[in-house]
């Protein structure tokens, strides 16, 4: 039999040692999982938010103010209003993805995860520009849950854990 190829990298999404059992995630790791679970379901209530508002007349007002200060090929109302649609469904989707996703490898015990969910979490201190209230609560939410979670995988307990993960493989 064939031996596979070897893919850079790779070892940071699959387990080497399938076999060797990984310790149980602790308290803090698993706690930090969920709270990343409950910041996908907050960027859900806000993806469906601003979904709402995109197809709102207020916003179609807005928008075709800004059309009307365009020269040269000027796109329709409808198609910027749809552009607008299909970015906050796409922009919302990939966040729900990487919330999940980094929720998954914290609770595999994958160091890089951590980093990510910093990452993310820098990244919504972005969105408190401009932000509104009461919609902006969702951004809010996520950005408590994402610190919070954050905090928990540097505890002593969680850092322990993650280095036992990378030990074993």
């Amino acid at each position: 039999m064939a031996t596979p190829p070897k893919i850079p990298g790779l070892g940071a999404f699959v387990d080497k040692n399938a076999g060797t059992p990984r310790p149980p995630a602790p308290r803090p790791v698993a706690a930090a999982a969920w709270l990343m679970v409950l910041g996908a379901f907050a960027q859900l209530l806000a993806s469906v938010f601003a979904v709402v508002y995109a197809a709102s007349p207020e916003r179609l007002e807005k928008i075709q103010a800004s059309l009307d200060t365009m020269t040269g090929t000027v796109p329709s109302l409808e198609a910027a209003r749809n552009t607008g649609i299909i970015t906050v469904v796409f922009a919302g989707i990939g966040t729900i993805c990487a919330y999940l996703l980094f929720a998954w490898f914290l609770r595999k015990g994958r160091s890089w995860a951590r980093v990510a969910v910093g990452v993310l979490v820098a990244l919504t201190c972005v969105q408190l520009v401009g932000i509104s209230f009461p919609l902006g609560i969702t951004t809010v939410a996520q950005l408590v849950l994402g610190a919070v979670a954050l905090a928990l995988c540097y505890l002593p307990v969680s850092s322990r854990y993650f280095a036992q993960v990378k030990a074993g493989h």
